[in-house]
């Protein structure tokens, strides 16, 4: 069993980061499947995804790290 949804999100300039988790979880539950593996693809070459703790600090330390910047 497969189940495909799209998810569309406006961002706003250099390392706008978006918490993604719940959108996930809704589109998940959705779906109606119980196991298996959800996968999450972001097209293009200017988006990324990535895993990390949403919180200030690593999310400050992830902007500061993609701008080039030093502590």
């Amino acid at each position: 069993m497969h189940y495909a949804e799209k998810m569309t999100l406006r961002t706003e300039g250099f390392c706008d980061i978006r918490d993604i988790t719940d959108g996930v979880l809704r589109v998940r539950e959705r779906s109606g499947i119980t196991e298996g593996l959800v996968t999450v693809f972001c097209p293009g070459s200017t988006g990324a995804l990535t895993t990390i703790e949403y919180e200030s600090g690593a999310l400050n330390d992830l902007k500061r790290t993609l701008s080039g910047r030093r502590s």
